[in-house]
């Protein structure tokens, strides 16, 4: 008889599925290891070899029906004395909570990966100020010209904003807010590789430039580009860029780093708000921008299967991992970009029920029907203005294709063009910047 393939797909969810059915003692408890080759082990905490070896039969059993998928050892079964020290396994900080759709109880995992696992790891603490991410899950949406006309918007509103292009791969934010010879000694990627040999507070006073917009404002613009004046290495450094750290005993992930260089740039410039612009797509760069960094997320989307489709892996990871999403899902944002100029109507209401479906299968929480509404479960009515499943509209115009931001104070543009296109967007904004971030 032939054995069904197991794929990678399967094996967590097989994993999960049999771990429900044990009877595990209240001494012990299942920790799923999964490393870096999609194998799983499963590790007891609490538990002992001799004493519970009925315990690991009956584990092994189920185990060995998932190969090749099945890792160390003769059944994939750990106890605290198989590890040379259990508390860095048992108690690691990467360590979360599943919750299968299907599960009705989340399992404990520690999932190895090269990549990808900035999307599960938000920063502790509170920032001092609003911090907006421009996020995209493709480029050619129009993000950068947003977050170019947000800038001059708040600083015409007296706020002291600080623009950070952390766009590593893809820099441009300079070349829209600054001329060439107003660019800083150094860039973002200078810090990151100064700070790894203990410069980097020497180059921090030497990384921000002033937007020649600042002049025709009540507030300024300062700018943290990615790469500084005169670059010649840029991708030499940029490769050694998300390379750990360490000092003092202790390595530091490139996310911990990033968050790091946020937090200084924001105690020596003092901003009132802080606009980010991330890496597009589902890339570790994005994801630091997005988990690790901001406290609003605005999600740039046009109304495409391609788009979707991308922001449902994105959810549908998230919502796997119930304490990641709920320190998330207050902080998003549904931008709908290039908002069509024909069949306006007709086209919003496609837009807010497809994003509305995303959200509702995988972000929003279930009302279960009968019961009784409670205030704090998180769901939102279809056209609840006030969901952030309901996007801020940013108008297609073929004004702004191959604009140039530093042309806004000699009237290029006139102000009602701007607010026919943007307005809507940046009413949002002004409410997103309102009091504190707390």
């Amino acid at each position: 008889m032939t054995r069904n393939m197991v794929y990678f797909n399967d094996a967590l969810a097989e994993t999960v599925g049999f771990l429900r059915k044990v009877k595990f003692p209240a001494s012990v408890e299942p920790l799923v290891i999964r490393d870096l080759n999609g194998r799983i082990r499963i590790a007891l905490k609490g538990g002992n070899k001799e004493k519970h070896r009925d315990l690991e039969a009956r584990i092994g059993e189920k185990m060995s029906l998932l190969a090749p998928f099945v890792g160390g050892g003769a059944n994939g079964v750990l106890f605290p004395d198989d590890f040379f020290d259990p508390d860095s396994v048992f108690n690691h900080p990467d360590i979360l909570d599943l919750l299968l759709p299907e599960a009705d109880k989340p399992v404990r995992l520690l999932d190895r990966q090269i990549v990808g696992q900035d999307w599960l790891r938000p920063a502790p603490g509170v920032p001092t100020c609003h911090r907006i991410v421009f996020f995209g899950i493709k480029g050619g949406v129009g993000r950068s010209t947003a977050m170019s006309i947000a800038a001059y918007h708040l600083a015409r509103t007296g706020k002291r904003v600080l623009l950070i292009d952390f766009d590593l791969e893809s820099p441009g934010l300079s070349g829209l807010l600054l001329p060439p010879e107003r660019l800083s000694d150094f860039g973002m990627v200078d810090w990151f590789i100064e700070d790894a040999v203990g410069q980097g507070e020497a180059v921090l006073k030497r990384m921000i430039s002033v937007s020649p917009l600042s002049e025709y404002t009540q507030g300024e613009i300062r700018v943290a580009a990615a790469m500084g004046l005169d670059e010649k290495f840029y991708l030499a450094k940029l490769s050694r860029v998300f390379a750990e750290v360490s000092s003092d005993n202790r390595v530091e992930r490139f996310s911990q780093r990033a968050n790091r260089l946020v937090a200084a740039l924001e105690a020596q410039e003092k901003p009132d708000v802080v606009l980010i612009d991330s890496r597009a797509g589902l890339h570790d760069l994005a994801a630091v921008s997005i988990v690790g960094l901001s406290t609003v997320a605005l999600l740039f989307a046009v109304d495409s299967a391609q788009t979707w489709q991308a922001y449902r892996l994105l959810f549908s990871q998230w919502q796997c991992y119930p304490s990641v999403l709920k320190r998330l899902r207050d902080r998003l944002v549904v931008v709908e970009a290039l908002f069509p100029e024909a069949n306006q109507a007709e086209r919003a209401r496609l837009f807010l029920e497809n994003v509305y479906k995303l959200f509702s299968e995988t972000i929003y929480e279930q009302i279960e029907a009968g019961g009784d509404h409670d205030p704090e479960i998180f769901n939102f009515d279809l056209n609840d203005t006030s969901a952030p499943h309901h996007p801020l509209l940013i108008k297609w115009n073929n004004r702004f294709q191959e604009f140039n931001p530093l042309m806004l104070p000699e009237g290029v543009l006139t102000e009602a063009e701007i607010a026919a296109t943007f307005g809507d967007f940046l009413k949002g904004l002004d409410r997103l910047t309102e009091g504190g971030t707390t």
